[in-house]
């Protein structure tokens, strides 16, 4: 079943609780990422991620529209084509940027689908919108700090 046909079936109460349950499971990500982390560097970039993600899950939970006013940066898109680690204990802080940013985008796409699949109602449209950007927010974060960690020319 596709999200647009799962959506379809669903009631707003239980959308907004499929968005809570996708950040939960991002702040529980970038929390064993922060707790893995090789370097102070790293733990407070995730400490940070753990921040955003639960302030989205507040938001989702209070409906709070106005959090997200922000026009979203450009999609860098430095880890669309690298592959995606599988997570595990022994990460890198490499694999964990690289990981991290393609949830994010992922995330994105699901809050642009719901953003699209609400066109008829401006609140939901532009509540949806927004959240999307900032998943962007956090995509381009995380690829910005893979671009100066890993990319720089020597």
């Amino acid at each position: 079943m596709s999200l647009k046909q799962q959506i379809d079936s669903m009631n707003m109460n239980e959308i907004v609780d499929l968005c809570i349950d996708q950040e939960q499971q991002a702040i529980h990500l970038y929390t064993m990422a922060r707790d893995q982390a090789k370097d102070e560097h790293a733990a407070i970039k995730f400490q940070e991620l753990v921040d955003m993600e639960t302030a989205h899950k507040v938001a989702l939970q209070k409906f709070e529209l106005e959090n997200y006013l922000d026009l979203p940066p450009a999609d860098l898109k430095v880890t669309d084509y690298l592959m995606e680690p599988v997570f595990n204990e022994n990460l890198s802080t490499q694999e964990i940027l690289i990981l991290a940013a393609k949830r994010e985008d992922k995330t994105a796409k699901m809050y642009q689908d719901l953003a699209n699949h609400f066109t008829s109602d401006k609140k939901l449209n532009t509540f949806f919108q927004m959240m999307a950007d900032e998943e962007l927010r956090h995509k381009h974060n995380l690829e910005t700090e893979y671009e100066k960690e890993f990319l720089q020319e020597g």
